[in-house]
């Protein structure tokens, strides 16, 4: 930390320049900025890209509570249904390093166009399981390979919009939960089928949408489109106007970055563990990673049917309906997590977090405990409390920061196989999560949540020496943090505007155009 706090101190003395900085229409209010109005449009296509992922995530752990669906996929094992969660991250594990590539060479929407198009044939053949003479199981789990193959590339923004990006993720469990409670009294196949064919109307969206969604001006100054990407900061970052203050400075500080990343080679594997700040970066980002997958929350996510069922709740009506009001919980708990995450520094927001969850996982294994012992509701209704408390203190870190922090620390020339990393780190442990929680939860039930005991403890121990506060600074001041004086805005002495601006103002407007 004495590392960080000494790179913070080449960043002092910026603030009062960068605030005397001229932008058109950001007196405006939201609503009457156009300009704000139309990049948010523009970026409903990655949030309901995220909205389908948290909708199609849900699904596989409310149809467990469904016995029609049973029925038709032959009542799958325990193993059986954490290999077909499994194959879901099994199928991006494979295109993951595709669409690192794609998203660099052709742009990040043409991922969003793929997923598109395997969600609607991975929903038509879900939807045919247990048609004819098929194997029901056999089709629902090549419709979960196609699903899972459509990689949604990261939005690449700051905590607010990030946080938004999260959100978007409960919404779609959110509904998933409601959609399936709602559908749980139907006897006959529709009662999953009608939810798995819920996909298309988001898959439809996207289709349409991505076709008129601008690509990054970071990405279109990289293959030399400068005109093209100065177009879209006048357009979007100051409402149409034809020169702007604001739009310079970040023209310029983007090119300065993007041809310091040249000089010194930034797209190779070598730079990327080169450096002791990108060795940093990486270990950060593999950190984040294994926060996300180890904490225990998974189960939640995906076996709450088998959760609700070791402390003796096991009626359909009983089982999606605290799922529906669990995925409620959440979505509020994250918009105030977003609310949060702009009003306090990221160290001790994690902090929180992450007391949290291991208080709450503690609490889990002690009501689930006394209710094998002694098979008391009272002890059922406690467990079914902590796991309420378990997802809350989770997701106080997870929204806004678990899908923003990584965008946040990696320079740009890295990004991509950065977040590729991040990516196959997740993808990963998510194939361990979806199969090894199904089968360790049938063969020694509540004892397995003592195995996130130990992870919260150590990845807990790691974010205290590893993490390194962002909160208020720019995408390229953050490489300070990093790097120091071997940093590129660190040694830029006589620059535009660009080496001039901080960020204890929480102004993120300069990183947003990276989810357009």
């Amino acid at each position: 930390m004495a590392d960080a706090t000494k790179n913070a101190a080449i960043l002092h003395g910026r603030n009062e320049e960068f605030a005397k900085l001229q932008n058109n229409g950001s007196d405006l209010p939201w609503y009457k900025n156009k300009g704000l109005l139309q990049l948010n449009a523009c970026l409903s296509a990655v949030f309901v890209a995220q909205a389908l992922n948290g909708y199609d995530g849900s699904l596989v752990s409310g149809f467990q509570a469904l016995t029609p669906w049973r029925e038709a996929l032959d009542y799958p094992s325990s193993s059986a249904i954490g290999l077909l969660n499994a194959a879901v991250y099994l199928a991006g594990l494979v295109t993951s390093p595709f669409a690192a590539y794609a998203a660099d060479r052709f742009g990040r929407r043409w991922c969003i166009l793929y997923m598109s198009i395997t969600n609607l044939i991975g929903t038509v053949l879900g939807c045919a399981a247990g048609t004819g003479s098929s194997s029901g199981y056999g089709m629902f789990i090549v419709s979960r390979i196609f699903c899972g193959s459509g990689v949604l590339p990261h939005p690449k923004q700051r905590t607010k919009f990030a946080g938004f990006f999260d959100v978007s993720f409960i919404m779609g469990q959110f509904l998933a939960g409601w959609i399936i409670f709602g559908t749980s009294g139907i006897k006959s196949n529709w009662s999953w089928r009608i939810p798995y064919i819920i996909h298309i109307p988001f898959a439809t969206f996207m289709l349409f949408a991505v076709l008129v969604v601008p690509e990054s001006p970071r990405w279109l100054m990289s293959k030399g489109r400068h005109e093209e990407a100065r177009d879209f900061l006048l357009k979007y970052h100051a409402n149409g106007a034809t020169s702007d203050e604001l739009v310079d400075f970040q023209m310029q500080e983007i090119q300065d970055q993007l041809d310091y990343e040249a000089t010194h080679k930034g797209a190779t594997w070598g730079v990327v563990f080169g450096t002791k700040g990108n060795r940093h970066r990486i270990a950060c980002v593999v950190l984040i990673a294994c926060c996300q997958n180890l904490s225990g929350t998974a189960i939640i996510s995906y076996y709450y049917t088998s959760i609700l069922k070791l402390v003796g709740i096991t009626k359909t009506a009983q089982t999606t309906g605290i799922n529906a009001g669990l995925t409620t919980w959440t979505f509020f708990v994250a918009v105030f997590a977003l609310w949060l995450t702009q009003r306090i520094n990221r160290r001790p927001q994690l902090a929180i977090s992450w007391i949290g969850t291991l208080c709450a996982n503690i609490g889990l294994i002690v009501s689930s405990a006394h209710y094998a012992k002694h098979k008391d509701a009272s002890s059922g209704i406690a467990a079914v409390f902590f796991v309420w408390m378990y997802n809350a203190s989770f997701f106080i870190a997870c929204g806004p920061l678990f899908f923003s922090y990584q965008a946040e620390i990696l320079t740009y020339s890295i990004r991509a196989k950065g977040m590729m990393i991040w990516q196959m780190t997740v993808k990963c442990l998510s194939v361990f999560n979806a199969y090894a929680n199904s089968v360790a939860l049938a063969k020694i039930g509540w004892k397995y949540y003592l195995v996130y005991t130990g992870t919260l403890t150590v990845t807990g121990i790691a974010m205290y020496f590893l993490i390194v506060e962002t909160r208020g600074y720019t995408l390229e001041e953050i490489a300070v943090l990093f790097d120091g004086e071997d940093s590129a805005f660190a040694n830029m002495d006589d620059v535009h505007p660009s080496d001039k601006k901080t960020g204890s103002t929480g102004f993120v407007k300069e990183a947003d155009e990276e989810s357009a």
